[in-house]
């Protein structure tokens, strides 16, 4: 956090800051451990067989991996710094909590393919509290595939106070 304390007005000049592209190839080790953490044994990730039997034709990746995976902030080398979806806008507070996220997904992730995750801040809001002065940051993110088409997107809400 900066010396001097962000205003509602300084966060305001952030909206529509994108963090660099999330570039990541989906392979095949990475959603066998994901599987395995969350004990996920769906045939339609984890029997290829069937899941050639289904519309899909093939094995599909879980979208709970997006969780994992994509919204991952990079972490900072900074001991105490919190990671945010969108690092190159800073916290005008010191503490964070998880307000919300949203999800839609449109085309399967398979195994392969290579997704790319644009984060961008879309709002900021101000509101006063029991704990003082907190800012409601709301990220908008889509991915894509390597084909450019539209695999998901998420609304993440942070509060920050």
């Amino acid at each position: 956090m900066s010396e001097r304390l962000l205003t509602f007005e300084d966060m305001q000049q952030y909206v529509g800051t994108e963090a660099k592209l999330h570039v990541l190839k989906v392979e095949k080790e990475i959603v066998r451990r994901f599987l395995d953490a969350v004990q996920d044994a769906n045939p339609l990730w984890c029997d290829e067989e069937y899941a050639h039997s289904t519309h899909f034709g093939g094995p599909v990746v879980p979208p709970h991996i997006f969780c994992a995976i994509m919204t991952i902030a990079r972490c900072s080398p900074e001991a105490g710094r919190v990671p945010v979806p969108v690092p190159e806008v800073p916290l005008p507070r010191d503490n964070v909590l998880e307000g919300e996220e949203r999800w839609e997904f449109f085309s399967p992730l398979r195994i392969g393919d290579t997704i790319t995750s644009r984060v961008r801040l879309a709002d900021v809001k101000h509101r006063e509290g029991r704990l003082g002065e907190m800012f409601i940051l709301t990220y908008e993110a889509e991915t894509v595939n390597q084909h450019g088409d539209v695999v998901a997107k998420s609304i993440n809400t942070l509060v920050n106070y």
